[in-house]
């Protein structure tokens, strides 16, 4: 059973109460990321992220690190696209001194000069991190493919250039604007007391509604390609195509389609490119959804010589599921394995903050994971065929990282 309650400011919160549980998971939802930063504030919505862990006006980030090292709890945090998140995992007995300091993170941080500058040379360390790592470089580069000049085409971490421009002032002008109380939604689930949700409403009642709302336009796709070269011995290749929007009614059809198409090592990728040729040792499918749409990404690692019989290889495949979509055993195992995966997944206090979470960012509402394997079951062949023809009877956008040329 989900509780909802909305704060006169607009903040949300969603509880789930677990009896059975001695651990309670609490998660601070932002509807605000990448996409809803400026040019100017590129990458400021993961540097704020860092930051809320460097320090507040009750306690240093080395006594935040010891006090849940302390506990034995768990605490994170995401930046994505189009949120972000701050979660912590305690037992049931920790919960109420753990939201505590969480709140005083999220409403109280300093974000002091001194460890802005700190943070944003870490933050650029990561970057280099990251490109220096072609499996995730790619994707980036695909992002550039696929939304062109669009903010979505931006890396979620900034440049090095962007990172060094953001000062404290745009930190505390962003967070008041993206921050806004209408735009946060607190999931928690476990052991959940009255106690913790009087708490919460407490701490987060205090927020003044924001003035200025951020606003973001749904993108245009594009079939661009986008080729790097880098020292590396491997080619990177990605191909992205169009799909459904986070709150469509098909998206178990997309679940049960992906799974078979490239996600599991049963997939028709898988089994064509790595087992039955040795093409590749990584190659998988996955799915993003967004409010405004969606997008369904190939990914293959292989070798610059094998390059052309790999996409002959995903061409040929993606031809037959257009002409023939999957089998009635390919349905019938995808349906049996999508319910697995499901109840697997939803076994933890985590799983339950984030998708309730999810759910209210996203939907609005809160199937239970029967009404959600019942729609699972109720999947036909007719379904997965318009779901293969939505996404793939368009070009993709590429992407490809491959070995610099000698000489």
């Amino acid at each position: 059973m989900i509780e909802q309650i909305t704060l006169p400011n607009g903040v949300r919160i969603v509880s789930e109460r677990m009896s059975n549980t001695r651990s309670v998971a609490t998660g601070i939802f932002i509807k605000a990321g990448s996409r809803t930063e400026t040019m100017e504030e590129h990458g400021i919505s993961h540097l704020i992220e860092h930051m809320m862990f460097k320090g507040t006006a009750q306690q240093s980030a080395k006594e935040i690190a010891v006090y849940f090292d302390r506990l034995g709890g768990n605490i994170n945090a995401f930046t994505s696209k189009d949120q972000t998140c701050y979660y912590v995992k305690t037992l049931d007995e920790h919960a109420r001194a753990a939201f505590d300091v969480l709140a005083d993170m999220f409403l109280d941080s300093k974000f002091e000069e001194e460890e802005l500058e700190k943070e944003k040379r870490v933050v650029i360390e990561e970057i280099k991190m990251y490109e220096d790592t072609p499996d995730d470089l790619v994707h980036e580069l695909l992002a550039i493919a696929a939304y062109g000049d669009d903010v979505m085409a931006r890396p979620i971490l900034g440049t090095e250039e962007s990172v060094l421009k953001i000062n404290r002032q745009m930190i505390m002008e962003y967070v008041k604007e993206a921050y806004a109380p209408d735009q946060i939604v607190i999931s928690l689930a476990g052991h959940v007391t009255d106690e913790l949700i009087a708490q919460v409403k407490n701490r987060f009642s205090i927020i003044e509604p924001s003035q200025t709302t951020r606003h973001i336009q749904a993108p245009i796709l594009k079939s661009d390609t986008v080729r790097k070269e880098k020292d590396t011995e491997q080619v990177h290749v990605c191909y992205n195509f169009p799909s459904i929007a986070s709150a469509d009614d098909r998206l178990p059809t997309l679940a049960l389609l992906n799974n078979a198409f490239g996600a599991t090592m049963s997939s028709r990728l898988f089994q064509s490119i790595r087992e039955d040729r040795g093409l590749a040792y990584s190659v998988f499918s996955y799915y993003t959804t967004f409010d405004d749409h969606g997008t369904f990404t190939i990914y293959v690692g292989t070798s610059k010589e094998t390059l052309e019989e790999v996409e002959t290889v995903l061409a040929a495949e993606i031809k037959t599921l257009l002409a023939d979509g999957l089998t009635t055993k390919e349905i019938e195992d995808g349906i049996e394995q999508l319910k697995g995966s499901l109840i697997l997944g939803n076994e933890s206090t985590s799983s339950h903050m984030n998708r309730n979470a999810r759910n209210e960012i996203h939907l609005g509402t809160h199937p239970t994971l029967e009404e959600v394997l019942a729609e699972v079951e109720q999947i036909t062949a007719t379904d997965i065929r318009e779901m293969i023809t939505h996404i793939f009877s368009q070009p993709p956008a590429k992407a490809y990282i491959l070995p610099e040329i000698e000489g």
